[in-house]
């Protein structure tokens, strides 16, 4: 396989998203998030901020579950280069991406009646060419078994889409019984 016929400029997204202003006291709540904890499933995704903050990152050196720390912003023409789930397929979870979040800015947690100011950010996701395999790649797989099935980018995308949206886990066994070690392995990272 030709590794340069992967990702295709056509299957790439440039992302620009808004986070209005929201009051401190909403977000404490816990019933409104910016951007909830997810991983990206592209390979890998650059990401520019606003001044605004409030980007985290799973510490996974943690004893405890779902501890972020925050990846402030230094600098609005700072990137941030982030691996997604299908590099994490392609290599076996030799390499694996993080889980992070939108969230309070640093600064103003533990605040009250503020309200956080909007925040944009840009990001460009370089996605794998829809008919493309996801399973691990040849080199990956020579001394140790695959932890991920043969699946195609699109099957991917569609079993990603149906988490996000909710579909019920009955509903997702029965559109992906043949690949259905992929949640699995998965739901580790996601």
């Amino acid at each position: 396989m030709d590794n340069k016929s992967l990702i295709i400029s056509s299957a790439t997204d440039l992302r620009l998203t808004h986070y209005p202003t929201i009051p401190v006291d909403e977000m404490k709540t816990g019933g409104t998030s910016r951007i909830a904890p997810h991983t990206d499933f592209s390979p890998i995704t650059l990401l520019f901020q606003d001044s605004t903050g409030g980007l985290e990152i799973e510490d996974r050196n943690s004893p405890k579950d779902n501890t972020f720390v925050p990846l402030p912003p230094t600098d609005t023409t700072e990137m941030i280069v982030n691996v997604g789930d299908t590099l994490t397929r392609w290599t076996n979870g030799k390499i694996t991406g993080g889980i992070h979040q939108v969230t309070t800015p640093e600064s103003m947690k533990g605040e009250s009646g503020l309200v956080i100011p909007p925040r944009m950010s840009m990001a460009y996701l370089f996605k794998a060419e829809r008919n493309t395999s996801v399973g691990p790649l040849p080199k990956f797989v020579a001394n140790e078994p695959a932890r991920y099935p043969e699946i195609t980018a699109f099957e991917f995308q569609q079993w990603k889409n149906s988490i996000v949206y909710n579909m019920e886990e009955e509903e997702h066994a029965r559109a992906f019984d043949r690949f259905i070690e992929t949640p699995k392995a998965i739901k580790l990272q996601a």
